[in-house]
Parts: structure tokens; C-alpha cells; sequence
């Protein structure tokens, strides 16, 4: 049953001129950077509009903050990156990288300091923006699929194929573990605080491996270590995966799966092994998750025109509406007080926390289930 009091309520409404491609918070402050499927990146500062890039035809499809905030990367159809530096004034444009004419869909910053990590091709960059240089040029045996850093900024996984290959970034001659997989890894992500890598795979499965596990068996090769897990019966593609950011789930780690119209859940019982449960209000295709920081609380967005936010991702809570043609894209502030949106027809949605509402939150879904 749908809660009688909202979660939270609409503070913002505009539009970009075509579908929303990727919107990020910036880690500090409160700073929201918007491209489109046109080419536009524009940045909000304090909800005040600031346009860094133009309708150019060529989409804009990869968008990130570096950890501290510094420095804006977007990337996408042109097969180029332009970086951003961000100050008290206006921002800056500085450099726009160019590597080849290869669609350029995936890019991440290292958290603990300014190495821009991109796809191309066949080939991983590593780029370090402080200093306008590449530090390294990973060669992979087919095109990159999906890269991200572990929290600690320690290692950078890359997919590729039925691999996902792990760099140590203090060595980047050759990967320090390879994992093997029964079909393509399409999307990867690290655990908040990098105990897990889960990757979304071409067979309608995914797997994840526990990195403790990895690392207790490159410091003792004799001791044999858990293989990773497959999480299966999904019933289609897998869109999207998100792990809850909540206290509890270092123990009894928590993962959403966007698959078809359903969003399946999962949670690491200790001793029992992977449990799930289906969240299935949505009436059309469930295209990104994202888990509120520091609660349970799960919004999951489908063509269908719905955002549903869920209590502990388990029970609905609240319905937002607001893109005519369907949503496609979400994110939390790090703070967890707004929730942006992106529609496919330009808009732009924020919605603020209620004052009351981390009062009404229960994080974690065992206290429901």
C-alpha cells in the first residue's frame, strides 16, 4: 500500500531540448550536470542554469564528477571527451581528448583523485587531469564493454567479452585477476565499500564476486577461495544493477536488478547464501535503479511515465509522474535530500526530501520482508 504522507515533493521542471541521456550530482555541494541524446551538457549550480556545451546533433552519453568535484568529463557519439574545470566562477572549459572516432559510452573518475578512466575501443585511457597526461593504455582482446573503479580507488575492473579484468592502479602492465564468465559482461558495479563486484551479462544472469575472497587467495595461493556466485531465472535483459549504501549491508549486502517490467532484489543471507524477491508494480520496461545514500529506500524507473520509490525496497511508497513520454534516467544527491530525473522527451525533474521523511524511512528490508 502506497504511503498516505509523500517522501518527497517536486522542487524543479525544465527541459533540455531532446531525451535525457545521463545526469550526475557533483560529490560536494550542489551541483547537477544534465546532458541530452542532441548534445547539450548543461550545469545547474544552486538550480541557476549555466549551458557548457550546445545542441551539436552527436549524443552526449557518459557524464561524471571527479571525487572532489574539481572536474567535468562528458563523452559520447563524437568519439571525444571534453573536460570541465569547475571553480567558485564560471566553469572552464580545458581540454577536449580525442583518441579515435569510436563512440565513447563509458567513462569514470578514479574517487581519491583525478584519473579519468575511458573507454575506446579496444582500448581503456587513463587519463590524469591534473597534470594533461595519459598515464596508461589498456589492451583488451575486444571492444570495452564496462569499466569502474573500486571505492578505494585501488583497482579499475574492465569487461570485455566473457571477462572482466581487474588492474592494480599502482601496476598497470598487466591485470592483476581475470574472471571468467558463461556469456558477455555488459555492466559492472562495485559495492559501496568494495567488498563485491557484481556484472550484468549477456545470458540474462548475473554474477558476483566476493573481491575479499580474490585478494585472501593472491596472499595465500594454497587456500582455495569461494567461487563467485550466478544469480539467474531473470527474464530478460538486465538494464541496470544498484547496491544499497546503508550501514547493514556490509553484512548482508543488498543488490537491485532492472529487468524487463520488474525490479529483482537480492540480499547475501549469511550461511543461506543469495535470496530474492520481486518488486513488479511497473507496467512497461524498468530502465535504472538507484538506492537513496545511507537508507533503504529504492526509486526505480520505467518507460511507462512512473518513478516508485520504495520503502526498504520492499514496500511502495510513492508514485512521481512528470515525463510525458517516459522517464530514462535517475540519480541521488549524495546527501540523499533530492532525486533528479531525465525524461525522454527533455525534461528534467527534482524532487526534494520531505522534512520529516528520514524519520518515516526503514532501511532495511529484512525489518519488512
Amino acid at each position: 500500500m502506497l504511503s498516505l504522507k509523500p517522501l518527497v515533493e517536486l522542487q524543479v521542471h525544465r527541459s533540455l531540448s531532446e531525451y535525457i541521456t545521463a545526469l550526475v550530482w557533483s560529490p560536494v555541494g550542489n551541483r547537477l550536470a544534465i546532458a541530452s541524446g542532441a548534445g547539450e551538457v548543461v550545469l545547474w549550480q544552486d538550480f541557476q542554469e549555466t549551458i557548457l556545451q550546445a545542441p551539436s546533433g552527436a549524443s552526449i552519453d557518459a557524464l561524471e564528477f571527479s571525487g572532489e568535484g574539481q572536474w567535468l568529463a562528458a563523452a559520447g557519439q563524437a568519439g571525444a571527451v571534453t573536460l570541465w574545470r569547475l571553480s567558485a566562477d564560471l566553469p572552464e572549459l580545458v581540454e577536449t581528448l580525442t583518441w579515435g572516432s569510436t563512440w565513447i559510452d563509458r567513462l569514470q573518475w578514479r574517487p581519491d583523485q583525478p584519473w579519468l578512466a575511458c573507454n575506446c575501443g579496444k582500448t581503456v585511457h587513463i587519463w590524469d587531469a591534473d597534470q594533461g597526461e595519459t598515464l596508461a593504455i589498456l589492451e583488451l582482446p575486444a571492444n570495452v564493454q564496462d569499466l569502474g573503479w573500486s571505492p578505494d580507488g585501488a583497482h579499475l575492473a574492465v569487461s570485455a567479452q566473457q571477462r572482466v579484468y581487474i588492474w592494480e592502479t599502482s601496476r598497470w602492465i598487466s591485470p592483476q585477476y581475470e574472471w571468467e564468465l558463461m556469456a558477455a559482461s555488459r555492466i559492472l558495479k562495485w559495492s559501496p565499500e568494495g567488498a563485491y563486484l557484481a556484472s550484468a551479462n549477456q545470458d540474462n544472469s548475473v554474477g558476483v564476486l566476493t573481491w575479499d575472497n580474490v585478494r585472501a587467495l593472491k596472499q595465500s595461493p594454497d587456500n582455495s577461495a569461494e567461487l563467485p556466485a550466478l544469480l539467474g531465472g531473470f527474464p530478460g535483459k538486465v538494464r541496470q544493477l544498484a547496491w544499497a549504501d546503508i550501514p547493514d549491508a556490509k553484512r548482508s549486502p543488498i543488490l537491485a536488478t532492472a529487468t524487463r517490467d520488474l525490479v529483482a532484489m537480492w540480499i547475501l543471507i549469511p550461511d543461506e547464501g543469495w535470496q530474492s524477491w520481486l518488486l513488479d508494480l511497473h507496467q512497461d520496461t524498468v530502465l535504472d535503479v538507484a538506492f537513496q545514500p545511507q537508507t533503504g529506500l529504492l526509486a526505480s524507473l520505467s518507460e511507462d511515465g512512473w518513478i516508485l520509490l520504495w520503502q526498504a525496497a520492499v514496500e511502495p511508497a510513492q508514485v512521481l509522474e512528470g515525463a510525458e513520454d517516459g522517464f530514462s534516467c535517475l540519480t541521488w544527491h549524495p546527501t540523499g535530500e533530492y532525486l533528479a530525473a531525465g525524461g525522454q522527451q527533455g525534461e528534467v525533474l527534482v524532487w526534494t526530501l520531505c522534512p520529516d521523511a528520514r524519520q518515516r524511512l526503514c532501511t532495511h528490508p529484512e525489518a519488512l520482508l
